[in-house]
């Protein structure tokens, strides 16, 4: 693989662009690298009492829904934002991921799955929070922690 920066004084921000022959295991890993570069650059507009915090996405461990509203929990704290589950899923394909009809977790952040008969639980490091994950996400679930060793 070649590697190659280009200067170009009229560019407004860094663009990455992959030339390749097709699209194989090595390209598609350097597109989640990317992916999740991006994902940490970004900042999410959180609220908690009358005060709005701007927090950098990398910290969040999980989103869910409680009474219509978006809860999002970071380590030690829990915020609401203004945001719909489906458009926090589209905003972080790469880091975030469902797994239940209300919950999206930061598949970075997991430190467990624990899986008995009343179902399946994600825990997260640094943290005492557990989450549902529904047997429907979980084959996905799992097959993305795979990915990421």
């Amino acid at each position: 693989m070649k590697f190659q920066i280009e200067f170009d004084e009229n560019s407004i921000e860094p663009t990455v662009v992959i030339k390749c022959k097709e699209l194989n295991d090595e390209v598609i890993a350097l597109q989640k690298a990317f992916g999740k570069v991006e994902t940490i650059k970004q900042q999410l507009t959180l609220y908690k009492d009358d005060t709005e915090y701007f927090m950098p996405a990398s910290e969040v461990i999980f989103f869910e829904t409680v009474e219509k509203n978006v809860k999002v929990h970071t380590v030690d704290n829990v915020y609401s934002t203004k945001l719909k589950l489906y458009e926090i899923e589209e905003m972080f394909p790469q880091t975030f991921m469902r797994v239940s009809k209300s919950a999206i977790v930061n598949v970075g952040k997991i430190y467990a799955i624990t899986k008995n008969i009343t179902g399946c639980f994600v825990q997260f490091e640094r943290s005492i929070k557990q989450v549902y994950v529904s047997r429907m996400y979980y084959k996905d679930l799992h097959d993305r922690l795979n990915e990421i060793k």
